[in-house]
């Protein structure tokens, strides 16, 4: 029997289950610290922002954190909200807005989706005798990585992991590939599939899985954050139902050459990475402000700034 509940009777019993994590993290969420961030900006609560910075970072040392903190909170009293349209059209906010939706294109246009959304099907045409538990252990491996990727990266950084990530499942893509395509002749490919699509999935989720959803963040300040990390949604999951819509009809037509495809979209991104994208672990606003200016070459500083980031700058001669 390879399902329990999976039929025709009873899918909407299986389908109910969802319920059972929802409640659990209803029952948990209490327990959970409010952000020292929130407590030292929001609710000007310095004593308890520290105390849970404290037992969250498991030292005394956290003066640094609240002094930053503290700065960022001084900047949001001088720093207004800037929309949607003023992130594209302000010359400092186009190049992170652009990191931020290259950084979720590539994460779902990773094929990742693909493999999660098909995954059974795709184990069926490479001629594993039980799907459905390759599923599972697909399921398995993604769950024990993003375990893995939470423990690595503030001592690796984002910007390595990412580019580790973007490359192993280039290779994984390869291999399956070049499995489907030779099952018909030798039948042990269907472990070597099997093998691939566990390392694909290991590798999203050291790097292209977690790291989009929270660099955003650490692109922007406060004023822009917001606008920003809408649009970033948007990016991500437009591509996500452009993946999940076409990927059986490009399939149909690409037969088993359909993860050259996603092969090809990944070296692109670790291009874009490679060049585009500023490592943010250890670094301020800032600084990761004077890499784009300076990226972007000299005449990236004339320009009429919006009134928030110049009332924010002040008179820097940079700008």
């Amino acid at each position: 029997m390879d399902s329990l509940m999976g039929n025709a009777a009873l899918w909407p019993l299986l389908l109910a289950f969802t319920v059972l994590p929802a409640l659990l993290q209803c029952v948990l969420l209490p327990l959970c610290p409010e952000s020292p961030r929130y407590l030292l900006i929001n609710c000007k609560e310095e004593s308890k922002a520290r105390s849970i910075l404290v037992m969250l970072r498991g030292t005394d040392e956290v003066s640094e954190d609240m002094q930053e903190m503290k700065e960022e909170s001084q900047q949001m009293m001088r720093e207004k909200k800037v929309t949607i349209p003023e992130l594209f059209r302000s010359p400092l906010y186009r190049q992170p807005i652009f990191v931020a939706i290259m950084m979720q294109l590539s994460q779902q246009l990773s094929g990742i989706n693909a493999v999660f959304y098909y995954s059974t099907g795709i184990f069926e045409r490479a001629g594993v005798p039980r799907p459905v538990y390759a599923t599972i252990g697909a399921g398995v491996v993604n769950t024990a990585f993003t375990l893995v990727s939470l423990f690595v990266v503030e001592r690796v950084g984002r910007r390595p992991l990412h580019l580790a990530g973007l490359m192993g499942m280039a290779v994984s893509a390869v291999f399956l590939t070049v499995a489907m395509a030779l099952l018909d002749q030798l039948k042990w490919m269907s472990y070597v599939s099997i093998g691939a699509i566990f390392s694909f999935v290991a590798f999203f989720e050291i790097g292209p899985g977690p790291i989009p959803w929270f660099i955003v963040a650490e692109l922007f300040s406060q004023g822009p954050r917001p606008a920003a990390i809408a649009v970033a949604g948007f990016s991500n999951w437009s591509a996500n139902f452009l993946v999940g819509m076409s990927f059986p009809y490009v399939e149909q037509l690409c037969g088993p050459y359909v993860f050259i495809i996603f092969t090809v979209l990944l070296l692109g991104f670790f291009t874009f990475t490679y060049f585009k994208v500023p490592e943010t672990k250890g670094r301020s606003f800032d600084e990761i402000t004077a890499g784009f200016r300076k990226s972007a070459g000299p005449g990236a500083g004339k320009y009429s700034a919006p009134e928030e980031f110049n009332t924010l700058r002040g008179d820097d001669p940079d700008l």
